[in-house]
């Protein structure tokens, strides 16, 4: 999966590319029937203080460990961040590293080749 940098994606097609929305306040939220109607998928995810990247569904806890703590949630094309409470400066925590990561947790790169960042 390659990050769309440029705003020009005319050479990409639209069904290929998903969308990492950082501007969406996420529910903490623990069950299914509790999701938004917009919402297909939600969880988890954190950074431990070891940096590595840890993700749980939406039936899990963050873990004791975490450094950073976030809510994901995937509708349609679009792949939803934020934080779990106010982290000052969260969204820089957030890079093509963490996109892919959860990419690959719910077998996205199957669906999607590429993806955009909305800040």
């Amino acid at each position: 999966m390659r990050e769309i940098v440029s705003l020009d994606v005319a050479d990409v097609r639209p069904e290929l590319v998903l969308t990492v929305n950082l501007t969406r306040r996420l529910p903490d939220i623990g069950q299914l029937e509790l999701m938004p109607e917009d919402i297909e998928h939600y969880g988890r995810l954190a950074i431990l203080k070891s940096g590595i990247l840890w993700f749980g569904d939406i039936h899990s806890s963050h873990p004791g460990t975490a450094q950073a703590c976030f809510y994901w949630a995937v509708g349609g094309s679009t792949l939803y961040i934020s934080p779990d409470g106010s982290t000052l400066g969260w969204q820089d925590l957030i890079n093509a590293k963490t996109v892919r990561f959860i990419a690959a947790q719910l077998n996205l790169r199957r669906r999607f080749r590429y993806f955009t960042v909305v800040l």
